[in-house]
């Protein structure tokens, strides 16, 4: 039986992981410097821990927490009625979030741990799209919320 709430610990997941992500987006300008003088031979080509790479590894195992409660537990259906095409792209969009953050940690790690700047490069692709798909599902939370009168925000914040 699919459950009509998140539980508790999902929800600590989801906020936890949007704050780190959100970290991650706006306090990166420490790591691309500590990247460029790794580059450039001004800082040892040596792994260091560093905030960045603290809270990409957090990412890591909380999405991936996040998912195992999801196949164990299960996740609220989508609105009923809400038109095929909005619930795949809710699909879709749910499914390359959690992809991207597990290659962006997973990269980033590649990264700076063997010091390939093409690995470097991907990572900070990936970015460029992490980005959109994060303001995308933000914008689709609040279509639900202000728009649709659904209560897909609401049940992600735990109000019933």
């Amino acid at each position: 039986m699919q459950p009509t709430s998140y539980s508790r610990p999902q929800i600590i997941l989801h906020w936890v992981i949007a704050t780190l992500v959100f970290f991650q987006i706006f306090m990166h300008d420490g790591i691309v410097g500590a990247w460029d003088g790794r580059m450039d031979g001004t800082l040892p080509n040596q792994p260091t821990i560093n905030p960045h790479a603290v809270a990409g590894a957090l990412i890591l195992v909380l999405v991936l927490w996040r998912l195992v409660l999801r196949r164990r537990r299960g996740v609220p259906g989508l609105p009923e009625g809400e038109h095929p095409a909005l619930k795949a792209l809710a699909t879709g969009t749910h499914a390359a979030l959690n992809l991207l953050l597990i290659l962006m940690v997973l990269s980033g790690a590649a990264a700076w741990m063997t010091g390939i700047e093409a690995i470097g490069d991907a990572h900070s692709i990936a970015r460029l799209v992490l980005v959109p798909l994060v303001i995308l599902h933000i914008l689709a939370a609040l279509y639900h919320h202000f728009w649709l009168k659904t209560d897909v925000l609401r049940r992600m914040l735990g109000r019933p």
